[in-house]
């Protein structure tokens, strides 16, 4: 049984699909609208034709175009981190004004806090950022194995973190692994959770690193994310300090809000990269643009080899041995396998003085010297005359 594989026909197939849907057909008129109405025709009684729909922003047109747009927002959002520690270390001031005697918004260990609605909406972010960059990357032209899907993989892991951020979901199933296997493994149990976020988040996050590449600054952060989350892990293990002390959590949920941080960033910059590639807008590396004009040079320089005039020389072959002589395509175009002709090497000294002789004939007869396919038209033609004499004398 054969399954149907992914291949180059995807993009074309889905932009198919996306006309058929979007009512687009061929041969359809394109004076009618998306859904096969006029345009002529108003299509609401209160806004008419509603042409402002056409200058609304698009998805894309979120994503900032600016370098220094992304620093001033990582900034701001350093800011609202430092200001969440600091009201975490004022808590015990604020406690005495309370009934409760604390503030628990202000608590970054606990549930439904500040600190937690930060992360969760920060991660919400990115994960809205990493699908941008999927509904771009996957019209890449030589991503031909699909890469381009790690980043709806991506979305997803960055919609299971914000998710994770208010319901806790790391605690329930560090409690059910706990009750199925009958052991802690470690502490209080929270190995059980970071093994299963390191091979998830470690293997979609290495693939997603190794896209991020041809972007240093998408990449810089990405590693600056992973540098963060493995000091909260760290942190929440108590290898720095011992767990539950006041040091201890504000290291561990400082960490981890840098690493949400610094993966809104990275998913912001590598969409940033995404869109100005989709658009012809990334400047071009000086390597680059030698290796491409001496690719130019090459490709011009064999087309220069290649576009003689056919006429021409068929009337010379046609003086030169009395008769027409079919001039062979060039050879990127394919031949039929029963015309292709092996060449053989010339074994006899006669055969080598003929070909001299007659080169040196048709260079005297035109006044320049033959290039080289008219040199390789002349040898075939040689070789054709040699292999008939053979076989009227046999």
């Amino acid at each position: 049984m054969h399954f149907r594989q992914s291949g180059q026909r995807d993009p074309r197939r889905r932009r198919v699909l996306a006309d058929l849907v979007l009512g687009r057909l061929p041969g359809a008129d394109r004076t009618a609208d998306t859904w096969g109405r006029s345009s002529v025709e108003p299509r609401s009684k209160n806004y008419g034709e509603a042409r402002f729909l056409d200058e609304q922003l698009r998805l894309t047109d979120l994503i900032p175009r600016r370098i220094g747009v992304f620093v001033l927002l990582f900034l701001v959002g350093t800011l609202v981190v430092a200001g969440l520690l600091t009201l975490h270390v004022w808590t015990a001031r604020f406690g005495p004004m309370t009934t409760d005697g604390a503030v628990a918004a202000f608590d970054l260990d606990g549930e439904g806090t500040l600190a937690v609605w930060f992360s969760s909406t920060v991660l919400l972010l990115a994960s809205l950022t990493a699908v941008v960059v999927y509904t771009i990357r996957r019209y890449k032209k030589n991503d031909y194995q699909g890469y381009y899907r790690v980043w709806l993989w991506a979305a997803l892991c960055w919609g299971l973190l914000s998710l994770d951020e208010t319901a806790s979901l790391h605690e329930g199933f560090t409690g059910m692994m706990t009750y199925l296997t009958g052991t802690r493994l470690y502490g209080d149990g929270s190995a059980w959770w970071m093994i299963a976020y390191f091979f998830l988040l470690g293997g979609v996050g290495t693939r997603l690193a190794l896209d991020m590449r041809e972007c240093r600054r998408s990449f810089v952060a990405f590693l600056c994310v992973a540098a963060c989350y493995g000091l909260a892990v760290i942190a929440q293990l108590g290898w720095i300090w011992e767990t539950e002390t006041a040091r201890a959590i504000m290291l561990e949920e400082g960490a981890e809000m840098m690493g949400n941080l610094f993966l809104l960033l990275a998913m912001g910059l590598h969409a940033r990269h995404v869109i100005l590639d989709a658009e012809g807008l990334l400047p071009q590396n000086e390597t680059d643009d030698e290796e491409e004009d001496v690719a130019d040079e090459e490709y011009e320089e064999e087309e220069e080899e290649e576009d003689y005039d056919r006429e021409e020389l068929a009337a010379e072959e046609a003086a030169l041995f009395g008769h027409p002589v079919r001039v062979h395509p060039p050879h990127g175009s394919r031949r039929p396998l029963g015309n292709r002709v092996k060449r053989a090497k010339p074994a006899a000294k006669k055969e080598v003085d003929a070909f001299s002789a007659g080169m040196q004939a048709a260079e005297d007869r035109v006044g320049r010297r033959l290039t080289k396919q008219e040199k390789k038209a002349l040898r075939r033609r040689l070789e054709k005359m040699r292999r008939e004499r053979e076989r009227r004398s046999a």
